[in-house]
Protein backbone atom coordinates (compact mmCIF):
# COMPACT_ATOMS: atom_id res chain seq x y z
CA UNK A 1 0.00 0.00 0.00
CA UNK A 2 2.78 2.39 -0.99
CA UNK A 3 1.01 4.18 -3.52
CA UNK A 4 -2.22 6.33 -4.11
CA UNK A 5 -4.35 6.95 -7.45
CA UNK A 6 -6.58 9.99 -7.01
CA UNK A 7 -8.91 10.76 -9.96
CA UNK A 8 -12.11 12.26 -10.86
CA UNK A 9 -13.90 9.47 -11.85
CA UNK A 10 -16.05 11.13 -14.92
CA UNK A 11 -16.74 9.36 -17.80
CA UNK A 12 -19.76 11.69 -18.60
CA UNK A 13 -21.55 11.56 -16.81
CA UNK A 14 -19.51 10.95 -13.64
CA UNK A 15 -20.18 7.69 -12.05
CA UNK A 16 -17.80 5.67 -9.81
CA UNK A 17 -19.69 2.67 -10.07
CA UNK A 18 -18.48 2.55 -13.89
CA UNK A 19 -14.72 3.07 -12.73
CA UNK A 20 -15.22 0.35 -10.17
CA UNK A 21 -16.70 -2.15 -12.52
CA UNK A 22 -13.63 -1.21 -14.96
CA UNK A 23 -11.20 -2.13 -12.84
CA UNK A 24 -12.55 -4.80 -11.20
CA UNK A 25 -12.92 -6.26 -15.11
CA UNK A 26 -9.72 -5.64 -15.07
CA UNK A 27 -9.03 -8.39 -12.37
CA UNK A 28 -7.41 -5.09 -9.90
CA UNK A 29 -8.25 -5.49 -6.67
CA UNK A 30 -8.67 -2.40 -4.73
CA UNK A 31 -6.71 -2.71 -0.79
CA UNK A 32 -8.12 0.86 0.20
CA UNK A 33 -10.89 3.54 -1.28
CA UNK A 34 -12.05 6.90 0.16
CA UNK A 35 -12.56 10.26 -1.31
CA UNK A 36 -15.58 13.12 -0.97
CA UNK A 37 -17.76 15.03 -2.98
CA UNK A 38 -16.80 11.85 -5.64
CA UNK A 39 -19.52 12.63 -8.25
CA UNK A 40 -19.58 15.94 -7.98
CA UNK A 41 -16.06 16.99 -9.02
CA UNK A 42 -14.05 15.84 -5.86
CA UNK A 43 -11.58 12.74 -6.06
CA UNK A 44 -11.59 9.36 -5.42
CA UNK A 45 -8.75 7.60 -4.03
CA UNK A 46 -7.77 4.03 -4.32
CA UNK A 47 -5.07 2.05 -4.07
CA UNK A 48 -4.47 -1.22 -6.02
CA UNK A 49 -3.05 -4.16 -4.68
CA UNK A 50 0.57 -4.45 -4.87
CA UNK A 51 1.60 -5.33 -8.10
CA UNK A 52 -1.41 -4.46 -9.81
CA UNK A 53 -0.50 -0.99 -10.05
CA UNK A 54 0.32 -0.93 -14.01
CA UNK A 55 -3.42 -2.87 -14.50
CA UNK A 56 -5.09 0.05 -12.59
CA UNK A 57 -3.66 3.09 -14.45
CA UNK A 58 -4.13 1.06 -17.81
CA UNK A 59 -7.51 0.93 -17.22
CA UNK A 60 -7.76 4.68 -16.67
CA UNK A 61 -5.40 5.52 -19.32
CA UNK A 62 -8.27 3.08 -21.57
CA UNK A 63 -10.87 4.89 -20.83
CA UNK A 64 -9.27 8.40 -20.49
CA UNK A 65 -9.72 9.29 -16.99
CA UNK A 66 -7.66 12.44 -15.88
CA UNK A 67 -5.52 10.86 -12.78
CA UNK A 68 -1.96 11.52 -10.92
CA UNK A 69 -0.49 8.99 -8.78
CA UNK A 70 0.95 9.26 -5.34
CA UNK A 71 3.83 7.65 -3.24
CA UNK A 72 4.12 7.80 -0.16
CA UNK A 73 8.27 7.26 -0.23
CA UNK A 74 8.02 10.98 -1.78
CA UNK A 75 8.28 13.53 0.78
CA UNK A 76 6.70 15.98 -1.33
CA UNK A 77 3.74 14.25 -2.30
CA UNK A 78 1.83 14.89 0.92
CA UNK A 79 0.73 11.20 1.04
CA UNK A 80 1.87 9.28 4.16
CA UNK A 81 1.33 5.78 4.90
CA UNK A 82 1.19 5.31 8.76
CA UNK A 83 0.30 1.40 10.44
CA UNK A 84 -2.19 1.72 12.84
CA UNK A 85 -2.77 -0.14 16.10
CA UNK A 86 -6.33 -1.75 16.16
CA UNK A 87 -7.54 0.04 19.21
CA UNK A 88 -9.18 3.11 20.67
CA UNK A 89 -7.30 6.34 20.07
CA UNK A 90 -4.86 4.35 17.61
CA UNK A 91 -5.97 6.52 14.68
CA UNK A 92 -5.48 9.04 16.60
CA UNK A 93 -2.27 8.85 17.86
CA UNK A 94 -0.66 8.39 14.29
CA UNK A 95 -2.86 11.41 12.78
CA UNK A 96 -1.96 14.15 15.57
CA UNK A 97 2.03 12.86 14.80
CA UNK A 98 1.58 13.57 10.91
CA UNK A 99 -0.87 17.21 12.20
CA UNK A 100 2.31 17.82 14.03
CA UNK A 101 4.59 17.26 11.35
CA UNK A 102 2.02 19.28 8.83
CA UNK A 103 2.90 22.75 10.76
CA UNK A 104 6.39 22.57 9.80
CA UNK A 105 5.95 22.22 6.37
CA UNK A 106 2.91 24.12 5.70
CA UNK A 107 0.32 21.52 4.77
CA UNK A 108 -2.87 20.39 5.98
CA UNK A 109 -5.10 17.16 5.97
CA UNK A 110 -7.34 17.01 2.88
CA UNK A 111 -8.31 13.48 3.51
CA UNK A 112 -7.76 9.73 5.04
CA UNK A 113 -7.99 6.48 3.22
CA UNK A 114 -8.15 3.55 5.40
CA UNK A 115 -7.10 0.34 4.37
CA UNK A 116 -7.94 -3.37 4.79
CA UNK A 117 -4.54 -5.37 6.93
CA UNK A 118 -3.01 -7.76 4.79
CA UNK A 119 -1.02 -10.71 5.54
CA UNK A 120 2.22 -9.15 6.99
CA UNK A 121 0.84 -6.35 8.69
CA UNK A 122 1.13 -7.69 11.88
CA UNK A 123 -2.84 -6.69 12.95
CA UNK A 124 -1.88 -3.28 12.41
CA UNK A 125 -3.85 -1.21 9.72
CA UNK A 126 -2.72 0.66 7.15
CA UNK A 127 -4.23 3.76 6.23
CA UNK A 128 -2.89 6.91 3.65
CA UNK A 129 -3.11 10.63 5.39
CA UNK A 130 -3.26 13.37 2.30
CA UNK A 131 -1.88 16.63 3.68
CA UNK A 132 -1.72 19.82 0.87
CA UNK A 133 0.52 22.01 1.14
CA UNK A 134 -0.76 25.88 1.86
CA UNK A 135 0.38 29.70 2.07
CA UNK A 136 0.98 30.25 5.74
CA UNK A 137 3.12 33.24 7.52
CA UNK A 138 5.87 30.10 8.02
CA UNK A 139 5.31 28.89 4.00
CA UNK A 140 6.29 32.62 3.03
CA UNK A 141 9.33 33.38 4.80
Amino acid sequence: MHLQVRTVPSASPPDVEKLLHRLADAGVNLVAVGGSNVEFGGELAFVPEDGQEDAATAVLDQFGYQYRVLKAADPDSGLKLVEVDNQAGGLHARLAEVAAANLAQGRIIRDIVVGIPGDDDAGKIPVHIYSEQIRTPNSLG
